[in-house]
């Protein structure tokens, strides 16, 4: 429907000149000319209509003749369903299907046709992005199957100080090179890295005949369940240089003044995820990190994560999107088809994972024409600090040539735009100190794909959400312990709690508490030596401790030591809050299942059965009574307390010590997770 001049005038300018470019005119001059124009074009198009309101058909008689045109001003237009075949990205376009348009204003302003159809054959094979030379708007292109870039990583920083910081970057990859540092810790890096995404065969689908689908690959998601999924890799080689403080030689539980170095090390990681085409949410991560340092000793670590980040606490989504800088952004993800112009800022409504953005302006980057882009994370910002990227983007890819990260994280810099609850929830849960990082991600070569990704596409050999997960019905609750009913381990849960309850001069205030309100919230087992144990850590309404049941013989225990807990290490006694579980046996044969984890399998048994050395444990951990609970409480929210069971396996393979932890959710059997460490022996 045509628009008066009063509408039109009650336009901004950048939504006229997103309606030129939907009519394929010229976005130049000022307002009243925009209106002109439009006003102009809208009567020729009536014309055209009175006249015939049959379709102008253009057809390329022969499939081989190639049409040369020289592309002065490249205006691109709405998006065509039409599937363009491009040879060249210059002048050359070779046409093999039928380009069908209404008899419009396409050729106004001297645009000839030739050139009207080089547009619409350059729009048809890649135009979900558009560079205009009169004004600062893009738009941006999706990922492809077999998008390659390849990257140099400069002036590289991470920075941490305090003692909780450095611990917590410390103890999440320990045994490392950084055990031994302490309240200060500083790693400069550079290198190089790539990001990519697999472009597979019909082979690698769950169905080889979903030809609709090619290009995706099927892979295993927390419950063992077969997907398709889009596969995508991150990898870094860096030459990093360590240094900070270390502990001291005289107490080596103090950290001394002395600064510790550690220079010409070797930094090598890898990232694979899969996010599931239809719903696209990230259902698998596996992540290599590979540290040798300048004597040759390697260290290593290998993480297999299920879904996002998960965790109940108020900083989750923080931690989400302080992790969106550590990779090149994917843009299309972020502006999708949004068209983006030179002085746009993003709304409320349209930050993504917490970033804000604002456009810049039109520059050059190796050469390319490019938009530079500014995010920003406003809670970060608020309540942590700072957390800022600039990314430029380029025509036709939909990751940055070149990204610069600047974050640094102090809970104690947080300003009036920080609410009360996000401040009492950051004092609960973010450690003290401070946290910095800083790098250059720079494009050298960007290699596009073929075929789109196949996004939200349904397929019917797609899993429904109840498939591969035990029946509800199995969740049973807890009387002194999570029950177990092993039939591989002879000496159960059962059997060891049952030689507390029954043996009060053994086990003495352990006995006392089951036999009353205490309950068992943490066990592991020990079935490496000739003689298999139980280590309980229990809690009642009065006091907390742990011991050590030694089984001999059928009804033949022994106390073979206990303590008490106290300060931090004493949980609440809250039974009210255990929920309903799965059976550890129940979850401990999941784990074990060589279909639903192949690639765990082989580490954790032996000829089909759980390895001795593997220890089999659960751990109920219940949310602490704090402002930030309360508050979850009195909205009924508050969850109930968290069951995960866990396999824990410590071996040395030669003069190379290896050390796995795998856990898994005693409510849903939805697995989290594994890791292991290999550190020299």
């Amino acid at each position: 429907m045509a628009m008066s001049e009063d509408e039109l005038s009650a336009m901004k300018v950048a939504e006229l000149k997103i309606r030129l470019k939907e009519m394929g005119l010229s976005t130049t001059g000022k307002k009243a000319d925009l209106i002109s124009r439009i006003l102009d074009a809208t009567e020729d198009v009536l014309i055209l209509d009175e006249d015939d309101d049959e379709p102008i058909t253009l057809v390329q008689e022969d499939e081989e003749e190639v049409m040369e045109a020289e592309v002065f001003e490249a205006e691109i237009l709405d998006e065509d369903d039409s599937e363009i075949t491009e040879e060249t990205t210059t002048s050359s376009i070779k046409m093999d299907v039928q380009v069908a348009t209404k008899g419009t204003a396409w050729y106004k302003d001297g645009t000839t046709i030739a050139t009207v159809l080089v547009v619409l054959l350059l729009f048809g094979v890649g135009g979900w992005w558009y560079l205009n030379s009169e004004a600062s708007v893009f738009q941006t292109a999706p990922s492809r199957y077999g998008d390659n870039l390849r990257f140099d990583v400069n002036d590289g920083l991470i920075q941490a100080d305090g003692d909780e910081m450095v611990a917590l970057l410390r103890d999440a990859i320990s045994p490392s090179a950084l055990d031994d540092v302490c309240e200060k810790l500083q790693i400069d890096f550079s290198g190089t890295g790539s990001a990519s995404i697999k472009d597979g065969s019909l082979q690698d689908l769950i169905d080889p005949m979903d030809t609709n689908l090619e290009g995706a690959v099927k892979a295993l998601d927390a419950y063992g369940r077969t997907w398709n999924a889009v596969e995508s890799s991150l990898e870094y080689d860096l030459a990093a240089d360590l240094s900070g403080n270390t502990w001291s030689a005289i107490n080596p539980e103090t950290c001394s003044s002395l600064e510790w170095l550690n220079r010409n090390n070797q930094l090598n990681i890898d990232i694979t995820q899969w996010h599931e085409i239809t719903e696209r949410g990230l259902m698998r991560s596996e992540t290599s990190l590979d540290f040798i340092d300048a004597e040759g000793q390697e260290y290593s670590a290998e993480a297999t994560t299920f879904d996002g980040v998960v965790g109940f606490d108020s900083a989750t989504d923080l931690i989400e999107g302080m992790l969106l800088p550590m990779h090149p952004v994917n843009i299309y993800d972020v502006f999708g088809l949004q068209i983006l112009e030179e002085g746009q800022k993003s709304k409320d409504n349209e930050d993504y994972q917490g970033w804000g953005w604002e456009v810049g302006s039109a520059t050059t980057i190796g050469g390319q024409d490019a938009i530079q882009i500014r995010m920003f994370h406003k809670q970060i910002g608020n309540c942590l600090g700072r957390a800022e990227m600039v990314i430029w983007a380029i025509p036709e890819q939909p990751l940055p040539a070149k990204q610069i990260v600047d974050i640094s994280i102090d809970k104690s810099q947080k300003n009036s735009g920080c609410s009360l609850l996000e401040s009492q929830a950051i004092d609960l849960t973010f450690p003290e100190g401070t946290f910095v990082t800083q790098y250059t991600l720079e494009q050298t070569e960007f290699k596009q794909g073929d075929d789109l990704l196949d996004w939200q596409q349904f397929y019917a050999t797609r899993p429904l959400s109840s498939d591969g997960k035990p029946s509800t019905s199995s969740l049973v609750a807890w009387t002194t312990h999570m029950p177990d009913d092993s039939s591989i381990r002879p000496f159960t849960l059962e059997k060891a709690v049952s030689c507390v309850i029954s043996d009060a001069d053994g086990f003495g205030a352990a006995h006392i508490a089951l036999n009353g309100d205490g309950y068992v919230f943490a066990a592991k087992d020990d079935r490496s030596g000739d003689s298999p144990i139980w280590n309980l850590s229990w809690v009642s309404s009065s006091e907390a401790g742990w011991v050590r049941v030694t089984w001999f013989s059928e009804g033949n225990c022994l106390n073979s030591g206990d303590g008490p807990l106290a300060g931090d290490d004493k949980p609440e006694h809250a039974r009210d809050k255990i929920p309903q579980t799965y059976k550890l046996a129940l979850l401990e044969n999941r784990m074990l299942s060589s279909d639903r984890y192949p690639d765990l399998h082989p580490q954790i048994t032996s000829n089909g059965e759980v390895r001795d050395d593997v220890q089999v444990g659960y751990a109920l951990v219940v949310p602490e009574d704090n402002a930030v609970s309360e508050w979850l409480d009195d909205l009924g929210f508050m969850p109930e307390g968290q069951v995960t069971v866990y396999l824990e396996r410590t071996w040395t393979e030669g003069n190379t010590e290896h050390s796995l932890r795998v856990g898994m959710d005693g409510e849903s059997a939805r697995m989290g997770g594994w890791i292991l460490t290999s550190t020299p022996a």
